[in-house]
């Protein structure tokens, strides 16, 4: 009998519970506000290199996934390909591994912002893994930290704290409003939130699905439509801001990184502390211009990675940038579902050539 377990209905994967795709093989790995451990990407490249496609796919919540790994006759990923995540740091707790959706303002503490999160990201990690009940949260659950620019807080997360003035955080109970809490009070206040919504959820995967949409929870008055964040682009004061196209990080782009202080942004990008060298970054693929058609285009799986899409998603995306994309965001999709398209206006482009 495979030791694997049934499948859940909550089929959001991880590393120890892959999705299979057309493809092999996906495997997200959670990264807390986008912070690698030092050393990180280099060691997942190897790793990828080894058990997966040789890539690193950055996703929207400013996670990793590898593509294309093989798996067991039961539909486990190689042990060698574990215990590679494991020592890369990645896997502080297996028990909770696919709930450490945590998005953070990536430039807070290097340029702009009210408040500096960076020890409320671990905090929030450390304690979100010390509840044995959170573990059973949906693979979907996001929790936000925004430092008062509103970038997080664009994401409409299931539970956010954003930095107010004089020290203090508003928590947004999924679509509603929440308390204000001082900053040493946020970490307890979103997990205690988080508990009771393990606790009347049933079935459902987010806040604002439950009856009440998050009243229940102490939610108030409906939070004003958030504005849509503009993230910047190239060297900034403190850091390099660099786009991943289509968010696919090859080695060669993984080798022009540095070793540490190395950001995921929910934007399919990273942020470089300090004063990296630019030239390097785009000579290896990265875009640091923000008028590039790359900041506007995205696109899903496609074929033949997806065995629902009708052709190569990425090759028409590349074909689109290099001709003439619409002024506008454009999302290519292989099917009629439009998976990863965003929640603001945008043009749809299908991709109907399989490769």
């Amino acid at each position: 009998m495979c030791p694997h377990g049934r499948p859940s209905p909550d089929r959001c994967p991880g590393l120890l519970r892959p999705h299979l795709a057309a493809d092999g093989a996906l495997v997200r790995l959670r990264a807390p506000g986008g912070r690698l451990p030092d050393g990180g990407l280099r060691a997942l490249s190897a790793a990828s290199t080894a058990f997966a496609d040789g890539d690193i796919h950055l996703t929207s919540r400013g996670n990793l996934q590898l593509r294309g790994v093989t798996v067991d006759e039961c539909g486990g990923v190689p042990a060698g390909l574990v215990d590679a995540v494991a020592a890369a740091g990645f896997l502080p707790a297996p028990s909770h591994e696919r709930v450490r959706n945590v998005v953070a303002s990536p430039l807070s503490g290097i340029v702009g912002g009210r408040a500096d999160l960076r020890p409320l990201i671990g905090a929030l990690d450390t304690a979100l893994c010390a509840e044995l009940v959170l573990a059973q949260l949906p693979g979907r659950f996001l929790f936000g930290l925004d430092d008062g620019r509103g970038d997080v807080a664009a994401l409409r997360c299931d539970l956010a704290a954003v930095a107010a003035d004089s020290g203090l955080f508003e928590i947004a109970i999924g679509r509603l409003c929440g308390p204000v809490v001082p900053a040493d009070r946020v970490v307890d206040t979103l997990i205690d939130l988080a508990r009771r919504f393990a606790a009347v959820r049933g079935t459902r995967w987010h806040v604002h699905q439950l009856p009440e949409a998050g009243a229940e929870l102490g939610g108030g008055a409906p939070l004003p439509p958030p504005a849509r964040y503009t993230m910047p682009y190239g060297p900034l004061p403190g850091a390099v801001s660099a786009l991943v196209p289509l968010g696919i990080l090859s080695p060669a782009m993984v080798a022009a990184l540095p070793e540490s202080e190395v950001i995921v942004t929910p934007w399919r990008g990273l942020v470089l502390a300090g004063e990296p060298d630019p030239q390097p970054l785009r000579d290896a693929g990265f875009v640091l211009d923000g008028a590039s058609p790359w900041t506007r285009t995205t696109a899903c799986a496609g074929a033949p990675g997806c065995s629902l899409a009708e052709g190569d998603t990425r090759s028409a995306a590349r074909r689109a940038v290099a001709g003439a994309p619409p002024a506008g965001h454009l999302h290519v999709v292989g099917c009629e579902r439009s998976c990863g398209a965003p929640n603001f206006p945008h043009t749809l482009l299908f991709a109907r050539t399989r490769p």
